[in-house]
């Protein structure tokens, strides 16, 4: 474990910044597809929730379930209306995906269990120093818009770096 994943206690709110960066990168693509507001900045948080006659987007939005589901949670909720699917979102930088994609499994299951519609969960996992998994580019394309894989990597980077510094005082 290195100093980027050890030092949470110095790092404080930038773990949370170098995340919503990342998953803001997909979020903003998203918007962009179903012809969304796209929010001006990317410092800018989104709003809880995004909609117009072809999709809701719900931004860190909790879902809620009949049956008790842990990761209720996720990041991005994709709603598409016409096709009557449903995209879930996870970004985790950097995570094991097996237990997160298994955690959004259960969520996936109660989803097209309660709406009756097709349910898809995309785990986003980028490590903090670049890594990924080899499946990445084929869960990107499972979303809606075009997010690149080195878009979101370098966010991930840069939001590794900008830890590191803080936490060294190296500002």
């Amino acid at each position: 474990m290195g100093v980027g994943k050890r030092c949470k206690i110095l790092a404080g709110k930038t773990y949370m910044e170098r995340h919503n960066q990342v998953a803001g990168i997909v979020y903003r693509n998203i918007c962009t597809e179903y012809g969304l507001e796209v929010p001006g900045s990317r410092w800018e948080t989104p709003p809880k929730v995004l909609e117009n006659k072809q999709a809701k987007i719900p931004w860190d939005f909790q879902i809620q379930t009949d049956k008790m589901v842990v990761a209720n949670q996720p990041d991005i909720v994709v709603v598409n209306k016409h096709q009557k699917t449903v995209v879930v979102i996870d970004v985790a930088i950097p995570s094991d995906s097996n237990i997160r994609k298994n955690e959004h499994e259960k969520l996936k299951e109660e989803i097209e269990r309660m709406c009756g519609i097709k349910a898809t969960v995309v785990p986003i996992v980028i490590g903090t120093l670049w890594a990924v998994t080899p499946n990445l580019s084929r869960w990107l394309q499972q979303i809606p818009g075009t997010t690149s894989e080195f878009s979101v990597q370098k966010s991930a980077v840069l939001g590794t770096a900008k830890i590191l510094r803080r936490t060294l005082r190296l500002r």
